[in-house]
């Protein structure tokens, strides 16, 4: 998108149908909250939302139907906002999509987008500008014969055996889900050493985040209510510090008795771990590349946003479906650690509105994945989403009576008036003016094109005879609206006439 502003008069060139599409999803709402008031800004969003809905890999069909009602106030919202001409044939289609998609499906199956890409690819064929049919054509032949002959070899590697660029491997089945948290380390190792409290803190949000030590868990948090009894905040933090320990006790405890339940990976699981850890500039998890924010500052791409699983209100704002999060700020500093698995990648955008602090953290969704989830649905594209459920489409209707955007240049005219005689005896006379303006200018239509066609039958007549005049003995024949003679005559000049239908001549 940086390519495509023009710095010197602030203008987008070039964009295509994609572009508008990540205008209206992304950078719109963003945009526009800082420029104008909060009535408008409001609408515009709203009808930014309806758009994240539709473009979602799952549409639930109850979404789409509030939806169709909601954007019939979001119409009148519109009209309260922009002059009349901004309303043309494109803006009323708004109102057909969602039943557009009731019956057609999701949006992804339908538009041209991955079409547009292929011919993009076909364009790249091209070599000699004066033959692009023909470039084309030997490209895709050769492209088809080179595909072919890949299938078969093994110990080669082509585009459809070679690994992915952030490809993290094949994960190994364990026994407990939690050994399944892995990713691929890149850059250079470094040591780190933790003191005992980041230690302990680690080592609970690991135990804490393992479903199968569910029962464990439930056990302790028992004695500690037969032991501290009422105590309930005590006892959660008493459960935060002492459970590591606890669970060390009872399950090695268990293995001396050679209990059946205790596994390697269980006893593993409840060992003290070290104070020394590895660090990296960079991972790959779930085929997507993590960088460090110090690492991201010196590049142009943006690969260090996580998504937050917890903030309080003084560091992050959810206004109209758009969450804004101060950067410089540092929420929840005893729970900092989350698993390899939950890490989902988000992207920060400038919010003008809220300060230099703040950005909008866009969630999106990588269009080489597919993340097959459990009902067999899958992500194809940037701008999609999970569901359509994610955002809540709300119109909200009640500082519509503060815009002010009437019109000065005419006075306001009143739409219900008292009915008076005199009024009444006005309005038929109006109607009969009306009427004889209505008849005068049908009449008049009629003299125009009487006279027009007049005139057009005269210029057929003369070249008629002009044509038969010169040609003599040669024939004349007619093609595609232009005149093809039989031989070749001279002093005589050919006219090309594109309105004259052919039986006319």
């Amino acid at each position: 998108m940086s390519k495509k502003v023009a710095q010197n008069d602030s203008r987008l060139l070039g964009l295509k149908s994609h572009d508008c599409h990540v205008i209206m999803q992304r950078l719109l709402p963003v945009g526009c909250r800082s420029l104008v008031t909060k009535n408008i800004w409001s609408t515009i969003v709203e009808l930014c939302t309806f758009f994240k809905q539709l473009c979602a890999s799952t549409v639930n069909v109850s979404d789409m139907v509030e939806a169709q009602k909601q954007l019939v106030l979001i119409l009148c919202k519109l009209e309260r906002i922009f002059p009349p001409a901004f309303f043309d044939i494109m803006i009323h289609l708004v109102l057909h999509l969602p039943e557009e998609a009731i019956l057609g499906g999701p949006v992804h199956m339908r538009w041209m987008y991955p079409f547009e890409r292929y011919l993009k690819r076909l364009k790249d064929y091209v070599r000699n500008a004066a033959k692009p049919e023909g470039s084309i054509a030997e490209g895709y032949v050769v492209d088809e014969a080179l595909t072919f002959c890949s299938r078969y070899f093994d110990d080669v590697e082509t585009r459809f055996n070679r690994p992915d660029r952030n490809d993290d491997g094949i994960h190994p089945t364990r026994q407990l889900s939690v050994f399944e948290s892995q990713c691929k380390s890149l850059g250079k190792q470094s040591y780190v050493e933790l003191d005992n409290n980041d230690r302990d803190k680690a080592e609970f949000y690991i135990l804490n985040n393992s479903p199968e030590l569910e029962p464990y868990l439930n056990e302790h948090k028992q004695e500690l209510h037969v032991r501290l009894r009422e105590d309930c905040l005590n006892i959660n933090e008493v459960h935060r510090t002492e459970f590591a320990g606890w669970f060390f006790e009872k399950i090695y405890a268990m293995h001396r008795m050679q209990a059946p339940e205790v596994t390697t990976e269980l006893l593993s699981l409840s060992s003290k771990t070290n104070m020394v850890v590895s660090s990296y500039p960079a991972c790959i998890v779930n085929g997507v590349r993590f960088v460090t924010h110090d690492r991201d500052v010196r590049l142009r791409t943006q690969n260090s946003g996580v998504s937050w699983f917890k903030c309080d209100s003084k560091h992050m704002v959810t206004e109209n479906n758009i969450t804004s999060i101060d950067i410089n700020g540092e929420a929840y500093k005893d729970d900092q650690f989350i698993l390899a698995s939950q890490a989902k990648q988000v992207f920060y955008v400038a919010d003008p509105s809220r300060g230099p602090n703040w950005c909008v953290v866009q969630h999106v969704k990588h269009r080489s994945i597919w993340g097959i989830t459990d009902d067999g649905l899958s992500d194809i594209d940037l701008l999609q989403h999970n569901s359509s459920s994610n955002f809540t489409l709300f119109v909200d209707l009640g500082n519509l009576q503060e815009i002010n955007l009437l019109r000065r240049d005419q006075d306001v005219i009143p739409i219900v008036q008292p009915v008076t005689n005199a009024s009444r005896h006005k309005s038929t006379k109006m109607k009969k003016q009306m009427r004889r303006m209505t008849l005068i200018r049908k009449k008049m239509t009629m003299i125009v094109v009487t006279m027009l066609a007049i005139q057009i039958r005269r210029y057929i007549l003369c070249i008629h005879y002009y044509i038969v005049q010169n040609v003599s003995h040669n024939t004349v024949f007619v093609y595609n609206n232009e005149f093809m003679f039989s031989k070749q005559i001279e002093n005589l000049h050919i006219i090309n006439i594109n309105n004259i239908k052919r039986n006319k001549f």
